[in-house]
C-alpha cells in the first residue's frame, strides 16, 4: 500500500470525507449551495453529518444553510490537524474550493486543508488499477452498492430544488462509507478494479449495443404477447360466466309441472346444469 495512505490510515484525526451541492463551482459568486457534508473516522468508526435538512426548523433555507457551514467550521476549531481521505474533492468545479466559496457568501472564514492533510482516494484507485473509474463503478465492482440510496451528482443537485435532503444525506453517507470499506479492500489486496463479468464474445462495443436492443425488444414482445394472451383469456371466461348466468336465469323461471308426491331429485356435483335439466325432464308431467 502506498505510504502516505497508510500514514493518513495511522492518524487519530484522519476522516473519510464527501458532500453535495446544487451544481459544479465555476468561480463565481454566489458558489453552488452546499446540501450536505458526511466524515467519518474509520478508527472509531463514527460519522458526523452536517445536513441543512437539520437546521431547517424555524429558520429559511438560506438560513439553515449558514448554520450547516458554520457547524462544519467547528471541525477544524476543534481538530486542528485534521485529515481528509476524498474522492476527488481537490477539483476546482468540486470539492474543498467550492465548500470554501460558498462559505465565504455567509462571512464564514473555513480554512483550505493543504495537500499534506489531504488524500485523493480517487487518483490513488486510478494508479493501482491503471485507468480513471467513477465512485460508483468502484462500489458496484465490490458489491458496496447497498439498496437504492446511491444518487449521481446530478440527481443530488436536482434533489436539493426539490428539498429531499434527507434522501441526498442517505446517498453521500453510503460514498463516505464506501470509501472506507474501498481502503479496507486495498489494505487486503482485494480490491476489484473491473466489472464482474468481461466480454469475450469477440463482438464489437457497436455491436454488442444492437444485440442489447435487439434483447429488449424481444423482452418488451414477450411482454406484450403475455399481456395480449391473458386479456383474451379473461374475456373469454366472462362470456362462459355470462352464459352460464344467462341459463340459471332462465332454469329460475321454469314452471314446475309435476306432482309433490311423484318428485324425483338427484344432483350430480361435477354436472350441476346436467342435474338440473335432468330432475326437470324426470318431474315434468
Amino acid at each position: 500500500m502506498d505510504n502516505k495512505l497508510s500514514s493518513f490510515l495511522d492518524k487519530d484525526d484522519c476522516y473519510f470525507i464527501h458532500y453535495a451541492s446544487n451544481g459544479f463551482y465555476n468561480g463565481s459568486s454566489p458558489a453552488p449551495r452546499i446540501s450536505c457534508i458526511v466524515i467519518y473516522n474509520l478508527k472509531t468508526d463514527k460519522g458526523y453529518r452536517f445536513l441543512i435538512n437539520d437546521h431547517t426548523d424555524g429558520n429559511s433555507l438560506e438560513q439553515a444553510e449558514k448554520l450547516t457551514l458554520e457547524n462544519f467550521k467547528m471541525v477544524f476549531d476543534k481538530i486542528p490537524n485534521v485529515s481528509f481521505i476524498h474522492w476527488g474533492m481537490n477539483n476546482n468545479g468540486f470539492g474543498f474550493k467550492a465548500i470554501q466559496a460558498r462559505a465565504k457568501d455567509f462571512g464564514i472564514d473555513l480554512p483550505m486543508p493543504d495537500n499534506d492533510h489531504l488524500f485523493d482516494l480517487s487518483s490513488y484507485v486510478a494508479y493501482i488499477s491503471e485507468k480513471k473509474l467513477s465512485i460508483k463503478q468502484v462500489l458496484w465492482f465490490n458489491s458496496l452498492l447497498i439498496g437504492d440510496d446511491y444518487l449521481d451528482g446530478k440527481t443530488e443537485a436536482e434533489y436539493f430544488n426539490k428539498g429531499k435532503f434527507d434522501e441526498i444525506y442517505r446517498s453521500v453517507d453510503l460514498k463516505v462509507r464506501g470509501f472506507a470499506d474501498v481502503v479496507k479492500l486495498i489494505q487486503e489486496n482485494k480490491l476489484k478494479t473491473d466489472a464482474p463479468y468481461r466480454h469475450d464474445d469477440g463482438l464489437t462495443k457497436e455491436e454488442r449495443r444492437q444485440q442489447a436492443l435487439k434483447l429488449a425488444e424481444t423482452r418488451e414482445k414477450m411482454i406484450k404477447d403475455i399481456y395480449e394472451h391473458n386479456r383474451k383469456v379473461q374475456a373469454h371466461n366472462e362470456r362462459i360466466m355470462a352464459h352460464n348466468e344467462k341459463i340459471m336465469e332462465e332454469m329460475e323461471n321454469i314452471e314446475p309441472e309435476y306432482e309433490e308426491e311423484h318428485h324425483l331429485f338427484f344432483f350430480d356435483f361435477d354436472h350441476p346444469l346436467i342435474s338440473m335439466f335432468a330432475n326437470w325432464f324426470v318431474n315434468r308431467k
